[in-house]
């Protein structure tokens, strides 16, 4: 019986070409999927047209925008990707028995990264391994200290594999590492260490479209805020004490808030006000705890912008009246007064917006700005203030002795005003 032409393999080789067979058939393959390939980056990346200010013919530099910039870092990615360069071993491949299981946490405790990749290229990463993974790094990073600790950091690369992995992954599990808070909190870390703040900045662009990516990448609102405020905090504290510092961290901060709050040049939204809040507080209580040489290295056009932007997220706080205490170039107590004003007497409770620890170390800086200023009024009524505010003299068994030394430094500030102003 005679096929019919519908089943003859010439017409269907027509629909799908076969597989190259030579040499020459594969290169003109790879040939034409390169041009294809740059053509679509080109229409995402389209090249800047060459500088005619100059007539030399010295190399101008690489143009990160551009479609061959884009390919080759595209690929790359694809081929440092554990798929391509890491055989599993079957321990991280396993997925059952408690004995593999208990080999696999020793090994995470020894070799976490090693693991984690073995894990990526048997397509095995779940939440509670990527988690051991980062914690299990940072711990070994954590046996050198100062600029040790940060190199450390820098050399096991956790943050740039982890990202790596990530954005190579569908959206399902692109989702799954924003449900681990300690996960993202120890990332961020490795990245700012290595100088990838680059990346965090861009999940918190994607997390404000409610859309991480991916065919399902969609996000609902409540949950895409809770996680933006949470990298928002992690990008604060990794910056300040693996980055760069205090003014770094001022200036992404404010980055991110101007895009939110004065996006499409509308008014805020309320919904972003206690999304954006928690990190500026952050940075509050960072500056009251550093040293004054440190706050002085910040830049008093920004710190001003940075008081801007706390009075449109939290207008009439203690937070708003606090941050002037700590200017760079310009400190002023006032606002700090005049909210004491508004307290009710005795002692305060923690309704202040601060922990109350802070707000009673802010009334101190207060009140030494006071006495430098030579404002003996004011420097008795906030001394009366705060005297209330102080508590019970500490039971020096139990009170550490950071606790212990700083009552004891504010004892004695009061006994000597009281001497003072007697």
């Amino acid at each position: 019986m005679k096929g019919t032409s519908s089943l003859s393999l010439k017409a269907w080789s027509k629909i799908h070409p076969p597989l190259p067979r030579t040499p020459r058939e594969s290169q003109q393959l790879l040939k034409a999927l390169t041009s294809s390939f740059r053509r679509q980056l080109d229409r995402e990346y389209p090249p800047s047209a060459p500088s005619d200010r100059d007539g030399s013919n010295d190399r101008t530099p690489e143009n990160p925008h551009s479609s061959v910039h884009a390919t080759d870092r595209h690929l790359r990615a694809i081929l440092d990707n554990p798929l391509f360069r890491v055989v599993p071993s079957k321990s991280a491949a396993a997925r059952n028995g408690s004995g593999t299981a208990s080999r696999l946490q020793q090994r995470i405790a020894k070799e976490p990264m090693v693991v984690f990749d073995e894990l990526v290229a048997s397509g095995s990463v779940t939440l509670p391994t990527l988690r051991d993974c980062l914690s299990s790094q940072m711990l070994l990073a954590s046996r050198h200290i100062g600029n040790g600790l940060i190199q450390a950091m820098k050399d096991a690369r956790a943050g740039s594999k982890v990202v790596s992995w990530w954005f190579a992954s569908d959206s399902a599990t692109r989702q799954m590492l924003f449900k681990s808070r300690a996960a993202t909190t120890t990332l961020v870390k490795f990245l700012v260490a290595e100088g990838r703040q680059g990346v965090v900045l861009d999940w918190l662009r994607m997390l404000a479209n409610h859309d991480i990516g991916g065919r399902n990448g969609q996000l609902p609102e409540k949950i895409a805020q809770q996680v933006f405020g949470h990298l928002l905090v992690n990008l604060v504290t990794a910056e300040i004490q693996y980055g760069q510092g205090l003014s770094l961290a001022m200036r992404y901060y404010l980055q991110t808030c101007k895009s939110q709050m004065f996006k499409d040049n509308v008014v805020l939204n309320l919904s972003w006000q206690p999304v954006l809040l928690p990190a500026g507080v952050h940075l509050c209580e960072s500056l009251m705890q550093s040293s004054p040489s440190r706050s002085k290295e910040l830049n008093g056009a920004m710190y001003n912008e940075y008081i801007e932007v706390l009075s449109k997220l939290a207008p009439n706080s203690c937070l708003l009246a606090t941050a002037p205490l700590y200017h760079p170039t310009h400190p002023d107590v006032k606002p700090f007064l005049d909210f004491v004003d508004t307290l009710p007497p005795g002692r305060v409770d923690s309704s202040t917006g601060l922990k109350r620890e802070s707000f009673v170390r802010a009334g101190f800086d207060a009140l030494r700005l006071l006495v430098d200023q030579d404002k003996r009024r004011d420097v008795l009524y906030l001394a009366r203030f705060l005297q209330q505010q102080l508590p019970e003299k500490p039971d020096s068994a139990n009170a550490s002795n950071s606790n212990h030394g700083a009552y004891t430094e504010r004892e004695d500030l009061l006994s000597q005003l009281d001497l003072a102003l007697a």
